[in-house]
């Protein structure tokens, strides 16, 4: 049997909805190439708001020992999908890692 890992977080806090999708899938990429390295340098670099991103990095982490080789994304979507006002965004992924 295939274990599976299931990953959601939010990944920016009230940027622009341009600035906040681009910062989204910038963090996004790195949690989906399965490259915690990678995820907590861009984060850091490019001043990403992304909540939790230290469990995100140890998830990661966590994951690739236990033999995870592949990540997919379920579903991505922003508070403005719902509220319509995209001046400020809340951005969303979950992901499903095995």
């Amino acid at each position: 049997m295939e274990t599976v890992y299931h990953d959601n977080n939010r990944i920016s806090h009230f940027n622009h909805n341009f600035c906040g999708c681009y910062n989204n899938h910038t963090g996004s990429d790195k949690i989906l190439a399965l490259d915690p390295a990678g995820l907590y340098e861009v984060v850091r670099e490019e001043d990403i708001s992304m909540c939790g991103y230290g469990p995100a990095v140890a998830m990661l982490t966590a994951v690739k020992d236990l033999g995870a080789t592949r990540a997919e994304l379920v579903r991505y979507g922003t508070s403005a999908d719902t509220s319509g006002d995209y001046s400020a965004v809340v951005g969303y992924a979950g992901r499903v890692i095995s």
